[in-house]
Formats: structure tokens, C-alpha cells, sequence
């Protein structure tokens, strides 16, 4: 399917125009649709993008409900594995886990959609006008990579390859001795080949560039994700009387889970057992009520700790602007490189947080902000923490819930902001090179 509309300009003057690659896009209920949804509405370049139409993936008309009219045009490229390749990959989980681990990292399980989205490029760009300034390819997954690849090889546009999080250096990746030379190969043919590449913490970028040249470090930028201050509205209030409520939205998955706050609200109790009085804690999003039994949470006080079903992603963001308090639960880690998308929503909520986080990027940037920080292993500090978060929280009620967080920082994730950056970055590489026009004309 495609749809068209008048091309766009951002700040009076000339956009670069852009081929953009991303699997993800609204209505597809992806935390990256919602990133790049935002990037390409405040960057306001005409752009034509190729994303998935995934069948039986999770969809979500909230994030971004005019996502087709921000674009020149939308080409929706179904994607569903084919009943022999599912077949395929049952087999080879039971008889050869190598084999299954290569049909479904290398780079992804969506390696089938790549010929398909650099054809219906390759048609739109040899029947239309349009005629691209520069690729910008948005992961994961990382195929999206492997077709802004060979779109690079084919038509030699300036190319932006957003990585977001790392690829080979992921560890919470699933790789064994092959699928990690396989994919180390993909992620060395995308670097050498990319004009810039983008992450979203310095941090991502030292861990990802420690194992490649200078030369290729330099081409790196640090672009973080971003908040659209429009879409928190009117947050509605469901606390009761003078009731404290503190809120984490999202969901717990691998080794993330909802322990650290558990074992912190035991050990502020096992000190005062009235000390949580008035103070209601909710999770809310898809969760395992056995993964929540293991962490401890149903032997806390009843309406301590609350789990609440997933909500849409506007739901989420009034339920964060309502709150008296955000948190941030991350898996224990000497370090963390990961800058969570859901951090930068919390920081449109403008209410206090506190991260139960490893150091690194999402306890650097909740420290700038004014917040709380503690290890997730470490209890006693996580007590400490949220005692005084739980004091900090209760004055800023006091002060009739103005806009939390240090202003300056703030502005620095809200989208206008980085979207402007998003375009500077594209505009170090338009016109290094040859121009799309003659090779499309051509091809």
C-alpha cells in the first residue's frame, strides 16, 4: 500500500529529502515505530519509507495515528514466514540448535523481508519523481541494515545507519561461536559502508567502536531518543485522597525483573513497618504472575504492590503524567550502555524518578535530571534511594505537581530538539556523493 502527500520543509528552508528503511512503524506496536514515527514528523523532510505490514504482530493506532501522512510516501511490505520456513525452523530447534540459532540471529528472524523491501524500492524509485538525498536505515531489527546495504551498493546514497542499541555487542543477544562471527561479519559490512552511523548513548558508541579503526569511530554520532511534549495532555488523576502513587510502565522480560523494587520495599519495611503507609506501588504492562511470585511481590502488604494490565501507548503516557513518581527497573549489570525508551516518555511526564539501575547511560541521564539512583543487586542502597525518592516525592506534591527535572535537560530529549540534530547529521553527508537522479534514471 502506498500514500502520498505534498512534500514538506522544516524551518522555511530546504530539507534533505529521504529514503528511509524501517521494519517498524506505526500502527506496528513496536517501541522503535514510535521512535521513528517521532524523528520523521519533527524533522519534517520528505521522506518515503518502506516498513513491514507484519502479520499477527501487536498493533497499537495510538502511537501515532496520521503516521502515513507524514511521509511523501508509505510503502507497507507484508511480511509472514512462510509455512515451509516455519516448519523448517521446528526441526531444526529439535534436531540442530546451531542451525535454528543461525535461521533466526543472523542478524534476525526477519532476513525474508529484505529482498522484498529493497524491491518495492526499487519499483517506487524507478516509476515516481522522487528522488532521494539520503538513506537513513532505523534498526532494529538489523535487516533494516542489510537492505539499506544493498540500496547503498545499488544507487550510492549518502547513508545514515541508526543502530539505537548495539548489534554484535548486545549482551542480551543469543548468540553462539558461528552466529557471533556471522553477525560480527554483517555489522563490519554495515559500519565500512555507512556514512555516518547513529546510537543513542556515547556509551553504545565506546562499547560498539572499541573493536573497530579510529576512522570508522569517526563517523559515529550520538542522537538520543525523544519525547513529543504535545501528547501528555490532560493526565487524568485516579489517586485516592492523599494517596502516593508510584508507577512503572513497561514490561519485565529475561533477566529484568521486578525483584530490585521488591527486595527495597521488604527492606524499608523490615526498618518501619508503617514507613509505606499511603504509598501504592503499580507495574503496568504484560507480566508473568509467576515471574512477580518469585520476586517476592505477593508476600509485600496488601495494595502495596500492584500489577495492572498493558494499556495503549497514549493510555501510558497520561498514566505517567498522572502519577507522583516514575521508576525505572533495569536487570543487574557491572554496566549498562542502554538508554530505554521508555526513560525518555518519563521525561515528558515531567514527574520525579528513581532508577534501580546499573551505571551507565539511564543512571547518568536520571542523575543529571535531579532523580534517584541505585544498583538493582545492591539492596541497601536501593533502600536508601527510595526513602529519599519517596521524601522528594512528597514535597513536590506539596509544591502543586509543577513540571519535574532539570529544565536544560530535559530540553535537550524533547523531539523538535533532536529532530533538528536528525537533520544536521544527514546534512555532513548530502552531497558527498553521487547524486540518486542519474543511476535510478539509469537502473
Amino acid at each position: 500500500m502506498t500514500t502520498e502527500r505534498a512534500p514538506t520543509a522544516r524551518g522555511g528552508g530546504p530539507a534533505p529529502k529521504l529514503l528511509a528503511v524501517s521494519f517498524a512503524y506505526p500502527p506496528l506496536a513496536y517501541p522503535r515505530s514510535m521512535q521513528v514515527a517521532r524523528l520523521l514528523k519533527y524533522a519534517r523532510a520528505p521522506t518515503v519509507l518502506v516498513c513491514a505490514d507484519e502479520h499477527g504482530a501487536p498493533r497499537d493506532p495510538t502511537i501515532e495515528p496520521e503516521a502515513d501522512e507524514l511521509l511523501e510516501a508509505c510503502l507497507r511490505v507484508p511480511f509472514e514466514e512462510s509455512s515451509s520456513r516455519r516448519l523448517a525452523k521446528r526441526v531444526a530447534y529439535h534436531l540442530s540448535r546451531p542451525l535454528w540459532r543461525r535461521m533466526n540471529v543472523a542478524p534476525d528472524k526477519y532476513t525474508a523481508w529484505r529482498p522484498l523491501a529493497a524491491s518495492a524500492v526499487r519499483d517506487y524509485l524507478s516509476s515516481s519523481r522522487f528522488r532521494p538525498d539520503a538513506l537513513v536505515t532505523f534498526a532494529q531489527p538489523f535487516t533494516d541494515h542489510l537492505v539499506g546495504l544493498e540500496l547503498k551498493r545499488h544507487y550510492g546514497l549518502p547513508w545514515v545507519a541508526h543502530f539505537s542499541d548495539p548489534w554484535v555487542d548486545n549482551p542480551f543477544s543469543n548468540y553462539d561461536r558461528r552466529t557471533r562471527g556471522l553477525n560480527l561479519a554483517l555489522e563490519r559490512a554495515v559500519v565500512e559502508a555507512a556514512d555516518r552511523t547513529v546510537f543513542t548513548s556515547r556509551e553504545t558508541v565506546e562499547m560498539v567502536f572499541a573493536k573497530y579503526p579510529e576512522a570508522l569511530r569517526q563517523r559515529a554520532r550520538v542522537l538520543p531518543q525523544c519525547f513529543d511534549p504535545s501528547l501528555y495532555g490532560a493526565a487524568p488523576d485516579d489517586r485516592a485522597g492523599d494517596e502516593i502513587v508510584i508507577r512503572y510502565v513497561g514490561n519485565f522480560y529475561g533477566t529484568r525483573s521486578p525483584e530490585p523494587l521488591v527486595r527495597a520495599l521488604s527492606a524499608v519495611l523490615a526498618e518501619n513497618a508503617r514507613a509505606l503507609d499511603g504509598v501504592r506501588f503499580e507495574v503496568i504492562g504484560r507480566h508473568d504472575p509467576e515471574l512477580v511470585s518469585r520476586a517476592g511481590g505477593d508476600q509485600l502488604p496488601e495494595g502495596l504492590f500492584n500489577l495492572r494490565p498493558a494499556v495503549s501507548y497514549r493510555e501510558s503516557l497520561l498514566l505517567m503524567a498522572a502519577a507522583d513518581g516514575l521508576l525505572v527497573i533495569d536487570a543487574p549489570a557491572e554496566v549498562s550502555v542502554f538508554l530505554p525508551s521508555k526513560l525518555i516518555d518519563y521525561l515528558g511526564a515531567g514527574r520525579p524518578i528513581l532508577g534501580l539501575t546499573p551505571p551507565g547511560a539511564a543512571a547518568d541521564l536520571i542523575g543529571r535530571l535531579g532523580g534517584h539512583v541505585a544498583h538493582p543487586s545492591d539492596t541497601g542502597a536501593a533502600r536508601s534511594a527510595l526513602e529519599s525518592f519517596l521524601g522528594h516525592v512528597r514535597a513536590e506534591r506539596a509544591e502543586g505537581g509543577r513540571v519535574w527535572g532539570a529544565p536544560e535537560v530535559r530540553r535537550r530529549y524533547e523531539a523538535d530538539a533532536v529532530a533538528a540534530e536528525f537533520v544536521e547529521i544527514i546534512g555532513e553527508i548530502v552531497g558527498q556523493n553521487e547524486t540518486v537522479d542519474n543511476m535510478v534514471l539509469n537502473s
